[in-house]
Order: C-alpha cells, then structure tokens, then sequence
C-alpha cells in the first residue's frame, strides 16, 4: 500500500507530443459521447453515452499511467458510463485546471489551458520535476 511519502508527484508524465495527441482523444470523445459534467471541489462527475464505454475504459487506464496521483472511478450504469476523477488534497485548488481537458469545450482549445501550477508539459510550459 502507497503511503503518504511515496504518493506519484502531481504532474503528468506525458511528453508534449502524446500530451497533445491524448488531449485531441479526450475532447473528440467528449464531444461525441459526454453528456454531462458536475465539478464538486476536488472530484470531477463525468457522464458519458454507453457506447463510449470501451474507449472511455481505455483512455482511464492510459491516464492512470501518465497522471497517476489523480483516482479514477469508472461505473457503467444502464445506458451510461459515469466517470469521476478525484484530485489529491494537495491539488485540490488546481483542480480546475487539473480537470479542464476533461470537458466538452477542450477540443476547441489548445493544450496550453494548462498552467505549471498542474505539472504537465504542456507547450511552453517548464518540465515537471
């Protein structure tokens, strides 16, 4: 079991390239399948259409690797498929930003919506550490 000293640092681990190539995939299934979002302090509720089921499985396990301080839940239910995405305590007043490519309106827009403050590497930002 992982304890409090040996969490994964807050930042993603993706190069800029995949960073910029994973953030296309989320927004295009975002657009095509997400029909609902609820942002509650540091937990994102995500609710998407069934047959984004198996991309969303995929995506969740690939976004465990590169982003493995945030927790996710993944609950298929009838004709949904609900995802929550918790951020750490520590990361809670980044959540917004940590979450903002989860969102509809992210494939209208850069992967620069991110901060340093969120780790990634995102284009013109400094590397995480």
């Amino acid at each position: 079991m992982t304890g409090a000293l040996e969490r994964p640092p807050i930042a993603c681990t993706l190069s800029t390239g995949d960073l910029q190539a994973r953030l296309a995939r989320i927004a295009q299934l975002a657009d095509r399948h997400l029909l609902g979002q609820r942002q509650d302090g540091a937990k994102l509720h995500l609710t998407y259409a069934h047959e984004a089921a198996a991309e969303l499985k995929d995506i969740v396990a690939l976004e465990r690797e590169c982003c493995a301080f945030l927790h996710f839940d993944l609950l298929e239910r009838g004709k949904v498929v609900e995802l929550a995405i918790t951020a750490p305590g520590e990361a809670s007043e980044f959540a917004g930003m940590l979450f903002a490519h989860f969102s509809a309106s992210a494939a209208a827009a850069p992967a620069s919506r991110c901060t340093a403050a969120c780790g990634c590497r995102a284009p013109g930002l400094p590397a995480a550490r």
